[in-house]
C-alpha cells in the first residue's frame, strides 16, 4: 500500500538563465545580500555539517557543487548514482552549499556538505516508501540536517515514524510549507510538529502569494522568490516556491551548528531563530508564527 502512495515536488516556477555560467563573475543571490548572510561567514560557513537533501538528486559534476558533496543514494534507480534529471534537487543543494569560489553563485553555508538522496524521479514524483527510506538513510549515514522541499496533502503513519526515527538519532528536519496560497493549510511533511516548516517571502520581505501560511504549524518565513541557484549541465536558473525558501533556512541552521560545533535540537533552533528573526508588523495580519529567519549565529 505504501508503495502506491505518491509524494511530489511542490509546484514551483523556473526560469533558466542564459548567459550565466560557471566562468562568469560570481553572483550573490538576493537572499544572501538582503539578510546579510555574508557577515556571518567570518564566524562560520557550515564546516563539519552534513545536510541531506531528499529530492530529485544533484548534478554531481556541477563546478559549484562537486566539492560540497558526500556520498548519497538513489532510491529510484538503486544501482545508479543520485544524478539529478529534473533540476530541482541541484537548485536546492546550491542554495544551501554552493562553493564560495568567486564564480557562479554561492550558497548560504558554502562549506557545509550535501548528501544527495534521490527519491523523486524526472517528473518530480516518487513513492512515499522511497521518501521514508531516504529519511532513514540520512539518519543512519551521518546527516545532521535533513531538508525536504516536497509534499503530499495527506499524512502517513510510516512517514511520521521515519521522521521520529531521524529526530531520535539527532537530525533536525526542515520542510517546505507548500505553494497552494496564503489561505491553504501546510502540506505534509511540513505539517508535522516534529519538523521545522518554512514559508516564502519576496525580495521586499512580503509573504509570497503562493506560500501556504494558514495554521500554527508554520514556523518561519525565508526568501523563496526569484532565487538563483544551480541546475544540471553546469547551468543556473531562477526559481520561486517554498522549495527555495526551505533550503535557505536549512543553510542558516548549518551555519549555526557549525558555529556552535555541536548538534542542536529542533527546539534550540526554534528558540535561536525566533530570537533573531525579523518581525515587521505587517506580516502578522495573516501569519501567526515566528517571523523571517535570519542567519545570525
Amino acid at each position: 500500500m505504501l508503495r502506491n502512495q505518491k509524494c511530489k515536488l511542490l509546484p514551483y516556477i523556473r526560469e533558466n538563465i542564459y548567459g550565466l555560467d560557471y566562468n562568469s563573475q560570481q553572483i550573490i543571490p538576493w537572499s544572501i545580500s538582503h539578510l546579510h548572510v555574508d557577515k556571518e561567514w567570518s564566524k562560520a560557513q557550515g564546516e563539519g555539517v552534513i545536510v541531506a537533501v531528499i529530492d530529485t538528486g544533484c548534478d554531481l559534476d556541477h563546478p559549484d557543487l562537486k566539492d560540497s558533496l558526500v556520498d548519497g543514494y538513489n532510491f529510484i534507480g538503486r544501482n545508479r548514482s543520485p544524478v539529478d534529471d529534473n533540476g530541482h534537487g541541484s537548485h536546492v543543494s546550491g542554495t544551501i552549499a554552493a562553493s564560495n569560489n568567486n564564480k557562479g553563485i554561492v550558497g548560504v553555508a558554502p562549506k557545509a556538505k550535501i548528501m544527495p538522496i534521490k527519491c523523486l524521479g524526472k517528473d518530480g514524483s516518487g513513492n512515499l516508501s522511497n521518501i521514508c527510506e531516504g529519511i532513514l538513510y540520512a539518519a543512519d549515514n551521518g546527516a545532521d540536517i535533513i531538508t525536504m522541499s516536497l509534499g503530499t496533502p495527506t499524512g502517513s503513519m510510516y512517514m511520521r515514524q521515519a521522521i521520529n526515527y531521524a529526530t531520535d538519532k539527532g537530525c533536525v528536519i526542515f520542510c517546505a510549507a507548500g505553494n497552494n496560497g496564503n489561505k491553504s493549510e501546510l502540506m505534509y511533511p511540513a505539517k508535522y510538529t516534529d519538523t521545522i516548516s518554512i514559508g516564502s517571502i519576496s525580495n521586499n520581505l512580503q509573504i509570497s502569494k503562493f506560500s501556504c501560511s494558514t495554521g500554527s504549524e508554520l514556523d518561519f518565513l525565508a526568501p523563496g522568490e526569484d532565487v538563483i541557484s544551480c541546475v544540471p549541465d553546469d547551468s543556473y536558473a531562477r526559481m520561486s516556491g517554498t522549495s527555495m525558501a526551505n533550503p535557505f533556512a536549512a543553510g542558516c541552521a548549518a551555519l549555526l551548528m557549525s558555529y556552535k560545533k555541536k548538534r542542536l535540537t529542533k527546539y534550540q533552533y526554534i528558540e535561536h531563530f525566533s530570537k533573531y528573526s525579523l518581525k515587521p508588523d505587517y506580516l502578522f495580519k495573516t501569519y501567526k508564527s515566528r517571523g523571517i529567519i535570519t542567519p545570525k549565529v
